[in-house]
């Protein structure tokens, strides 16, 4: 099963990965952690553990602590994992700074293709057994590349979009 088979919001998705990473280092989480993590009130934290619970993600009663099911753990383990994925990749390969790799590795962790995901995460492992020779790639970059970058003129932009457009009857590209 994928992360999304049972139609997770990235919302909900957000609430798992907590719970999974309370349950990992405490045990099991309380929805005060949950509320206090995502920056939202208790009664909504309640409302999300009562949707995960009926899918089947999390065992849950009120005013008692949150344990995960054997699926929960299995999606909030592919969760945390897509999440330093792009982390690693945003911060240590494109050396953005770690508040904004983590706010994008956040949004993307939910949209991302299973086969990118697979991917990048090859990608990042395969450049960190490859040595320190890639990690200056940009400070190489900003310091070779010209004053003002290459803009594309609007005829390639037409010609190298994904929605590209053939040219119309008797016009030239």
């Amino acid at each position: 099963m994928s992360v999304t088979e049972k139609k997770l919001s990235p919302v909900l998705e957000n609430y798992l990965e907590i719970i999974f990473l309370h349950e990992l280092r405490d045990g099991a989480a309380r929805a005060s952690d949950v509320a206090d993590a995502a920056g939202v009130t208790r009664s909504t934290v309640t409302s999300a553990l009562k949707a995960l619970q009926r899918m089947g993600y999390v065992e849950y009663e009120p005013y008692s602590l949150i344990h995960l099911t054997r699926d929960g753990m299995r999606v909030g383990r592919e969760l945390a994992h897509r999440h330093i994925v792009l982390q690693e990749f945003f911060q240590h390969v494109l050396q953005l700074d770690e508040k904004l790799a983590s706010s994008v590795s956040c949004d993307l962790e939910h949209i991302l293709p299973r086969e990118v995901m697979l991917r990048l995460g090859q990608f990042v492992l395969y450049l960190q057994e490859s040595g320190e020779d890639w990690k200056n790639w940009f400070a190489e970059y900003e310091k070779n590349r010209p004053a003002h970058p290459r803009r594309l003129r609007d005829a390639e932009l037409l010609r190298q979009s994904p929605h590209a457009l053939p040219p119309r009857a008797g016009q030239s590209e």
